[in-house]
């Protein structure tokens, strides 16, 4: 499995660049740089905090190539549980890919024991941001940044929540 795991990256992140073509209106580069993130280093109570602490630590990191990201990547494959692609930044000459890893060790240790030699599980996923109305709704991939767009929709969907609760008293 750790032979495979450049192709499964590859592989992941077309399926992940389509997603995000497919459910997204920005435009989506293919010119991708990666981000290697251990899910267990962020911190927070919820998801919202989570998201502003995974975003401040990676606006600190230096993407990678490709070739770098997967020389990192084998070093520490066998010590992986789950692996998940999320697109962190899309911009229009580049997109940058976060390359999200569960380590094995911060399993439960009976649950461990179950899968100590079973492979990496691979993800690829987009966040949903909350005022998405349907399915068909496309959104900025960006969201999770923030930014004007975002403080702005997230107003709107806090009027609608707030109107919506105030109804059902």
């Amino acid at each position: 499995m750790k032979n495979s795991i450049e192709k499964d990256i590859q592989n992941l992140t077309t399926q992940l660049l389509e997603l995000a073509r497919l459910k997204c209106w920005n435009f989506i580069s293919n010119n991708v740089v990666f981000l290697l993130s251990n899910i267990s280093e962020i911190e927070g109570e919820n998801f919202f905090t989570q998201r502003i602490n995974r975003n401040k630590l990676n606006k600190s990191k230096t993407p990678k190539s490709f070739s770098e990201a997967i020389t990192d990547f084998k070093e520490i494959y066998d010590l992986i549980y789950d692996i998940n692609l999320h697109i962190y930044k899309a911009e229009k000459n580049q997109t940058i890919i976060d390359i999200r890893y569960f380590l094995k060790n911060n399993l439960d240790p009976d649950y461990l024991k179950t899968v100590i030699n079973n492979p990496s599980m691979l993800h690829c996923k987009i966040a949903l941001p909350p005022y998405r109305k349907n399915d068909d709704d496309k959104f900025d991939v960006n969201w999770e940044l923030g930014g004007i767009s975002y403080q702005w929709n997230m107003f709107w969907y806090k009027r609608k929540l707030k109107k919506w609760s105030q109804t059902r008293r």
